[in-house]
């Protein structure tokens, strides 16, 4: 009851997250007025962008998914980049593909707009791309009511700064996050370029493979893995980097089972595994 409680009033602010921004944008940062724009009336400026906002849009939408494409293969480049320079491993594991697309999507949103108006100021006429912007606002704001009367060029710049930029430096610091399984032991490596862990083969105590995790509701969700224990009392998991796979290559398990010389236990979860501890 509480979980539902909790997710309807999740959905119920996200529509009164939105208007609340959207009224923050129109008060700090509102489009200019027709006589702040310049002498250009709106007529003017329909008949001089009537037919290029066909050609800007498409424009823009490919510089968004250049953006977004080149972005995205870069990043995943260095984080295979930054794994192999590691050294030789057996078995290289990565962190899921899915983190690498949050800075290419938010970034590829947010920018793309500004990216073609400078590109058309680059190439074409300065004025003509500041007239084409105030143009859109004033275009949206007659449209869309005086409530969206926003200078959506000023907004999206915040929100690369806001937003954008943070996602991009978090991004980065997780870069060098990989796991090296090698001949000897396992090498976690990872966030912000921290000190890799390594867990010897010979310490281990326990070996594990689990079929995934528990939520909140009790419900499992497969995230298969496998689990190794340590007399430290540490604990490595295979589950913790990577995709989420319903089934653990047998080929990990019988390479870690083979190293460390320890029968293979099931559990479904590894929060069900006991401690090394009680073991003693």
């Amino acid at each position: 009851m509480i979980s539902q409680t909790i997710g309807f009033l999740g959905k119920a602010l996200i529509p009164l997250a939105v208007f609340g921004a959207f009224a923050l944008l129109q008060k700090y940062l509102p489009a200019a007025s027709p006589e702040e724009a310049g002498v250009y009336s709106l007529e003017d400026l329909d008949r001089r962008f009537q037919n290029t906002k066909w050609f800007f849009n498409v424009i823009m939408a490919g510089i968004g998914v250049c953006f977004a494409w080149s972005s995205h293969a870069l990043l995943v480049w260095l984080n295979s980049y930054f794994a192999a320079a590691d050294g030789p491993a057996i078995f290289r594991q990565l962190p899921q593909s899915a983190i690498w697309w949050f800075f290419p999507g938010f970034g590829a949103l947010a920018l793309s707009y500004e990216i073609t108006l400078q590109l058309w100021s680059l190439f074409g006429e300065r004025e003509d791309a500041h007239l084409y912007s105030e143009w859109s606002n004033r275009k949206t704001a007659e449209q869309w009511g005086k409530y969206k009367s926003i200078d959506f060029r000023k907004a999206l710049r915040w929100l690369s700064i806001a937003i954008v930029l943070p996602i991009g430096v978090l991004t980065i610091l997780e870069l060098n996050a990989h796991v090296s399984i090698e001949e000897g032991a396992i090498r976690d490596c990872g966030y912000a370029f921290a000190p890799c862990k390594v867990y010897p083969y010979a310490a281990a105590r326990r070996i594990t493979v689990i079929a995934g995790f528990r939520g909140r509701d009790g419900e499992l969700t497969e995230r298969a893995g496998v689990v190794l224990d340590f007399a430290d009392g540490r604990r490595w998991s295979s589950a913790d980097m990577g995709d989420f796979h319903k089934r653990v290559d047998s080929d990990l398990v019988n390479f870690l089972g083979k190293k460390t010389g320890l029968p293979i236990n099931y559990a479904e979860t590894a929060a069900e595994i006991p401690s090394p501890a009680a073991d003693r």
